[in-house]
Order: structure tokens, then sequence, then C-alpha cells
């Protein structure tokens, strides 16, 4: 293989760049924009600042006015009040004359009480260009009056005369608009002498050192940025210059460090891949040789599927088939014909296979009804309904089928038989709840008996619950000699009886996902009351599903719903 050439940074042809003759337009400049901006701002803070002393001024002349006038006004008054008095008009054009002299007094009148001129004298107003103006700013301190009075031995007073003064509204304005426009002027000309100064220093201290970094950056050569660093002019180097030379400085002596490293870095690959091409090459022959061993256990692998599909088969063909046996161990719902009215049944095991199991008979003029729940679901819970079923079976041809308390006795003693879990010995603690009634056509009368299930009673309208014992069947804890309470009620025309298992209750959804519940399911029953028992049942478990929504079902359930037949006893 051919060795890979050594790479350089340096660009063929390249050289330094020529500096940069072409010159920044002056309205384009820095210093231009600084002015600018110095001379607007200067501007507006200088106006605003007279305006501001402007209205103080005006404030103050105002107040100063009205101060003045007062005050000549007062200092005249003993004087006018004894010229009213003796109505001498040589006293009172004194008085007049003497106010008379302020060069913005129009009119001065001293009158007695009679209403007769004792002194007047006035003059022309100035001219002035905004007289609208002169009397909205001073026309409420042009016009002054005084009442003139002199006091009596016995402490009362007399009015003798008046004294009336009228300021010229335009002179005042006047000489007011002559001083805001001295301090207007002043502060434009400071304006422009600050923008003038704060230019000139903007320049030397920025825009030309800026302008010397800009031409030393134009001369960097892009092969050996390295080489062309920066000088500093003296007195920046701690200020934002200095840090902006400083960092052009580093990216230049960055870029030929980056420049540099590439080179060797190249090197480097070459030698890299000469190198990765010799490994691929000996890696190439390894994978064929591992092929060989993944084609071989592929095929093996291929070999034990195809066994464990069949053996998957098998076990799915049992249990269907044990399905059907389990289905087959449930009773015929005709089997109560003649007992009852309607039957409906809803038995649906989690699995193809539950541990759920219902039994439905009749004996001559009585029908048995039986729900039960035993321990867990698939295929343990059928094993278990095998065993439960064949006890049953036993019990209601040995033992009778006219008292489902004693019934229940012998259940449990059985299934703890069976499971041998009558010893101490035992291995396992696996049991059973489970609902029996008795219906006895000939008396009209319903015997319940419970173990930890209810039934549910529907007659004139109303729905109520009978608890069964809390005691389960064959388990270790369930005593063998426990005697079950019977529970025994009239059938009333019409009335319905419901037996479940948890697997209705228990059922998990809702906005909370909480469980169904027996309140819930007495709502619904209640509800279709009136409707036959086959449409309720369907209401129901429309309503569990609705309620379950995306949440699995987790538990067997079993539903029976049945009315016996109404009309009066059979005859014996």
């Amino acid at each position: 293989m051919d060795l890979a050439p050594l790479f350089q940074s340096r660009i063929p042809g390249a050289g330094p760049r020529p500096a940069q003759t072409s010159q920044v337009r002056m309205l384009d400049g820095l210093s231009f924009k600084q002015a600018f901006a110095t001379l607007i701002i200067a501007l507006t803070v200088g106006l605003l600042t007279s305006a501001y002393e402007l209205l103080n001024d005006y404030r103050n002349m105002h107040d100063q006015v009205r101060r003045d006038v007062g005050a000549d006004l007062n200092l005249v008054r003993g004087l006018a009040v004894e010229a009213a008095y003796q109505l001498s008009a040589e006293l009172a054009g004194e008085v007049v004359a003497g106010l008379h002299q302020n060069p913005v007094t129009l009119e001065v009148v001293l009158t007695d009480n009679y209403g007769g001129e004792l002194g007047r004298q006035d003059r022309a107003a100035v001219s002035t260009p905004f007289p609208a103006l002169a009397e909205r700013l001073f026309g409420d301190v042009a016009a002054h009056a005084r009442t003139l009075e002199t006091r009596n031995p016995n402490g009362s007073s007399t009015v003798v005369g008046s004294l009336e003064l009228r300021l010229d509204a335009g002179g005042l304005l006047n000489a007011w608009l002559d001083r805001a426009t001295n301090a207007v002027l002043s502060g434009v000309a400071r304006a422009v002498l600050v923008c003038a100064l704060v230019v000139a220093v903007f320049y030397i201290l920025i825009t030309k050192p800026l302008l010397r970094i800009t031409d030393a950056i134009g001369r960097v050569d892009p092969a050996h940025p390295g080489a062309f660093l920066i000088d500093l002019q003296r007195g920046h180097q701690r200020d934002e210059l200095g840090l902006l030379v400083g960092t052009v400085n580093g990216m230049l002596a960055e870029s030929q460090h980056g420049l540099d490293d590439r080179d060797r870095a190249q090197n480097e690959l070459a030698a890299l891949a000469r190198d990765l091409e010799r490994r691929v090459t000996e890696r190439t022959q390894e994978l064929a040789r591992e092929k060989e061993g993944v084609e071989r256990a592929l095929a093996q692998l291929n070999l034990a599927n195809t066994e464990l599909e069949k053996a998957n088969r098998d076990i799915n063909d049992g249990i269907r088939y044990a399905s059907r046996i389990q289905t087959a161990l449930l009773p015929d719902q005709g089997a109560l014909a003649g007992v009852v009215d309607e039957l409906a049944v809803g038995w649906q095991p989690l699995d193809m296979v539950g541990g759920d199991y219902y039994w439905a008979g009749s004996f001559e003029s009585k029908g048995v009804i039986a729900v039960m729940d035993c321990t867990g679901h698939g295929v343990p819970g059928a094993f278990m309904t095998a065993v439960v079923a064949s006890s049953f079976s036993r019990i209601l041809h040995h033992h009778g089928h006219e008292d489902p308390a004693e019934m229940l006795t012998q259940l449990n003693r059985l299934v703890k038989t069976a499971l041998r879990q009558d010893r101490d010995s035992a291995v396992s603690n696996d049991g059973l709840d489970a609902a029996i009634c008795v219906i006895d056509r000939a008396k009209a009368t319903l015997t319940f008996a419970g173990a930890n299930l209810p039934l549910l009673v529907a007659e004139n309208g109303s729905l109520r619950q009978v608890r069964g014992d809390r005691m389960s069947l064959g388990y270790l804890d369930s005593p063998e000699d426990y005697r079950f309470a019977a529970h025994s009620m009239s059938i009333t025309p019409g009335s319905a009886f419901y037996l479940y298992t948890d697997g209705v209750t228990d059922q998990v959804g809702g906005d909370n996902n909480r469980l169904f519940g027996r309140r819930r399911l007495q709502e619904v029953l209640a509800e279709m009351g009136d409707r036959p028992v086959t449409e309720q049942m369907d209401a129901l478990f429309q309503r569990l599903g609705q309620w379950r929504g995306e949440q699995r079902r987790r538990d067997d359930m079993t539903f029976v719903a049945f009315r016996p037949l109404s009309g009066s006893r059979i005859p014996s």
C-alpha cells in the first residue's frame, strides 16, 4: 500500500493580504455617529433642563410680582388713607406718582368714598407678539385693589376711598421671554460645546486606535495567523481596546495552534487508515469463520423452536380440551324447568378454563342452584372446580338436597379430605367460597346458605342483600365441624334472586381505578328490576365493560339470576 502524503497547513500561493486602503465615509464613521448621538442627547437634556428652569422662573417671577405689588400697596396705604380722608388731591398725586414709577405699571387710580378721583396716572401698554399668552400667564397678577379705611375712636372702621393698580401683562411676558431666550441660547451653546469635546475625546481615545487595529487585522496571513499578532498603542492595555486586542491575538495564536494540530492529526490519520485496513482484512476473515458457527447455531435454534412450537400446541390443545371437559361439568340451564320461570347464567372464566363453578338441578318439586368461587384461576382453578364438582355431586346424591347449610358443611369436609388439608402435614391451602339456594315450589319458599358469598333479593320494587357466613370452605383454617346458617324466606310472585362471585364486584376501572363494588351492582339491578333477568344480566355485563375500559379483567366471573315459578303451591 502507498504511504499517504504528509499534509501542511500552508496554502499554496497564499501570502499576506494587502493593507486596507479604502476609507470609511465621514457619515458612516463612528465619530460622526458619536457626535450626532451626543448632540441629540445633549440638546434633549438641555431643552428639558431649560424647560424646567423656565417653568421655575415663571413661577418665581409670578410670585415675585404678586409680593412686590402687595408690598408697595401696603407701603403707601397710610398716605393713601390720609389723602382720601382729607380729600387731598396733592397728597393723592404723590401716592399715585410713587406707584407709577414701576415701568410695568399701566394705571394707578386713587378715589374717595364718593367715587371722585383724587389722583390718577397711566401709560400705554407695551407691544407683545403674544397678547393672549400674556393675559393667560400674568392676567391673574395684573389687577390689584385696596379698600381705604380709617379707625374710629369707638373701634369701628369707616371706608374713605379705594386704591387701584393695574400692571402691563404684555410687559411682564416680554421680560419673561427675554430671560427664557437667554436661558435657551446658553443651554444650546453648552450642548454644542460638550458635544464637540466628547467627539474629540472619543476620536482620540477610541476611533483612531480602532482604525489602527482594523488595519493590522487586515494584514494577517490566513496560512500563518500566529505570525501577525497585533501591537497595541500605549495607554490601552487595561481598557476595552486592550481586551479586544488580547482576544484577537489569542484567536490568532489558537488558530495557528489548531492548524498545527490539524497537520499532526492528518498524518496520524493516514497511519491509522493503514492500520485499520490491515485490521479490517483480519476481521473479515474472522467474521467468515464466525458466520459458519452462527449458521450452525441458527440451525440448532430452528430445530429447538420447532420443538417448542410443537410443545406449545400440545399445551394449548390440552387446555382447550380441559375447557371442553370443564364446560361439560356445568349443568344444563334447562335442568330447572318446572322450578323457575326465568334463569340467566353468565359464566366467564378469565382464561380458557377457570376457577368458578355453578350447578343447577331439580329434585321433584325442589330445585338447587349453587355458585362457587375456587382458589385461583386458569388451570389450577379448573382442577379445583373438578374436585368441587365431584364433591358436590356426592353430597347431592348421598347427603340430600334439602338443607343448603348442611350441603356447605359437607362440602367443607369433603374438599379438606380430597386435598388432604385435614392433616397436620398438608402441603396445600386451597378452598372456595360458595352460595347455595334450595327452592321448594310446594311450599313457595327459598332457603339460602352462603360461605363468604351473598344473595340479592329483588321483591316489591326493592333490593336487599342476605349475607352468607364469613367462613370459606376447604382451607386449613376452615373448621371441619363448622355449622353454616340457613336463611329461609317466602317467594313473592315476580321476585328475583341473584348469586355472583367476587369477580363481578372486584373489577377495577372508572376515573380513579376503583373497584366496581356491590353498591354499583345493586344500582344496575335496581334500575332494570322490571326487565327479564336475561336483559338484566346483559345490562350488567355491558356496564362492567364500560367501567373497566382499557383495564384487563383480573378474575373469573359468574353471575346467576332466576325467578321462581309464580303461582300457588303444588297440591300435596
